[in-house]
């Protein structure tokens, strides 16, 4: 009989550890779980969330800005690269001809460019040229490059001395009507009288972006 009762004990918490698992007592822990973690937690305020969004329209307002100038600073490396190889072929071409090139003809030998085709480059620019097949230039004196954001021009001008010596001049100013305005110019020139030759770029401030009337840099 002591036998047969503590066999029944046993069962009945075998039962009742197993109802203490089942799904729905489990179920039933769950929700009340939840709805206590709910009552005692605490969501954001209404001041908390606009101080979070002031947050992030000053930081938006720091970072978009210096984004802009970091891509303008890029399409800038592309104008000093052309107007160095010019220069470096107008230096070529007068040690072996003892002058300067006037046109692009001259110098084909020593450099070659690509210009941007389509018939609205002079004015929008990128926004036209990107989808534009370049072809190569090699005549005059004054091209468009491939991507539409500078226009390239070269002249054979004098230098400041008393003698007046011929020197060989070009620049590069921002071209198109999006990046006109936000790009800054590169200038170069070789002074075959006195070896030497310059390339400079000008900076990405408002008050020094570069000359946009015709004019150029002497050396």
């Amino acid at each position: 009989m002591s036998t047969m009762n503590t066999f029944k004990s046993s069962v009945k918490k075998s039962i009742k550890k197993a109802s203490f698992f089942s799904p729905q007592i489990n179920f039933n822990k769950i929700n009340h779980l939840s709805l206590s973690n709910l009552d005692e937690e605490e969501g954001f305020t209404l001041v908390e969330l606009i101080v979070v969004v002031m947050m992030i329209g000053i930081l938006s307002s720091i970072a978009i800005p210096q984004f802009m100038t970091a891509a303008d600073k890029a399409k800038q490396k592309e104008a000093t690269g052309i107007v160095a190889a010019l220069v470096k072929a107008a230096t070529a071409y007068s040690t072996e001809y003892g002058s300067l090139p006037p046109t692009l003809a001259q110098i084909e030998e020593y450099a070659k460019f690509q210009q941007c085709t389509d018939p609205a480059a002079a004015t929008l620019g990128g926004q036209v040229c990107k989808g534009a097949t370049p072809a190569q230039v090699n005549t005059g004196n004054q091209f468009i490059t491939s991507s539409g954001n500078y226009n390239v021009e070269f002249q054979l001008g004098t230098d400041t001395s008393a003698a007046a010596n011929q020197i060989f001049q070009v620049r590069a100013d921002p071209n198109g009507t999006a990046y006109a305005p936000s790009g800054s110019a590169v200038m170069g020139c070789f002074n075959p009288v006195t070896s030497t030759s310059e390339v400079f770029e000008f900076s990405a401030a408002s008050a020094s972006k570069g000359p946009q009337a015709p004019n150029f840099r002497s050396c």
